[in-house]
């Protein structure tokens, strides 16, 4: 499907553009650096925490006090986990959410809000952009999970080891700062309401609504879980925002990953590059 929105031509009138060969290569490195990692999670993953917040370095099991971690995230760890729901259910209803429903809503809304001045195949492109943000974030969350090396707080509390819900001698739960579901959940709203937003639709106020209560929704859903602290949340947030806003504007028309970017023609003796930047 991305193969096919990259490959249609777009007019002058729409307000984003994509570039196919430079947005392919993007996506699949990024697709690469997120996946690569989670399939070899056991192998790669640090033997030990690195960010344990406290004096268990070994990670199994936790101590079961706040003793070496920030009064923050022991307030919010004690506030949410378990709230409403028990921490396998929160941890099913954020995958669910986070990995299904979010990505089918940002698709729907990517087609559907393409605003007054797009074109055929808008949808496609305005797609094939929100999905190229929800891969960069990915992967690096990717890269801060295996270089930070933090203890999640079922094995930190010693919750997880005691009631059976998670597998505290698994290498992910040494790998919990940021929250890669909070980071890809707000990457997709917010890059599908800057998409919006930069093509004029009527409909972006609407999306960044959506995009901010997605985004809580989904941090809240992890930390009721046991899976990650509340700046865990807080750290994946800002990368998915990040990337829901800076890959959008790269595919402003003109911009380096629009068609009319960049190109490099023949001149002289050389090569020129030029385009608008």
């Amino acid at each position: 499907m991305i193969a096919v929105a990259l490959a249609l031509a777009v007019t002058a009138t729409d307000k984003v553009d994509v570039r196919p060969a430079a947005d392919l290569t993007i996506s699949g490195i990024a697709a690469a650096a997120w996946l690569f990692p989670e399939i070899f999670q056991q192998q790669l993953a640090p033997a030990h925490c690195r960010i344990c917040d406290g004096a268990d370095n070994s990670g199994l099991p936790g101590t079961g006090s706040a003793d070496g971690l920030n009064g923050v995230d022991a307030w919010f760890h004690d506030a949410t986990v378990g709230w409403l729901v028990s921490r396998k259910t929160a941890d099913t209803a954020s995958n669910v959410w986070a990995y299904l429903l979010a990505p089918l809503g940002a698709a729907a809304g990517a087609w559907t809000t393409t605003g007054p001045y797009a074109t055929e195949g808008a949808g496609y492109r305005a797609m094939a952009i929100v999905g190229e943000s929800a891969v960069v974030s990915g992967a690096l969350v990717q890269a801060f999970k295996f270089t930070l090396a933090r203890k999640r707080p079922f094995v930190r509390y010693g919750t997880g080891e005691t009631s059976g819900t998670y597998d505290v001698n698994d290498a992910g739960s040494r790998l919990g700062m940021p929250s890669g579901h909070t980071a890809f959940v707000t990457s997709l709203g917010v890059s599908l309401a800057m998409t919006a937003t930069l093509q004029e639709s009527q409909a972006a106020p609407w999306l960044w609504a959506g995009a901010a209560v997605a985004s809580v929704a989904t941090g809240m859903l992890r930390m009721m879980a046991e899976k990650h602290y509340f700046t865990d949340v807080l750290f994946g947030a800002a990368i998915g925002g990040a990337s829901g806003t800076v890959i959008p504007l790269l595919h402003r028309r003109g911009g380096p990953l629009s068609s009319e970017g960049m190109s490099l023609a023949p001149q002289g003796g050389g090569f020129a590059l030029s385009g608008r930047f």
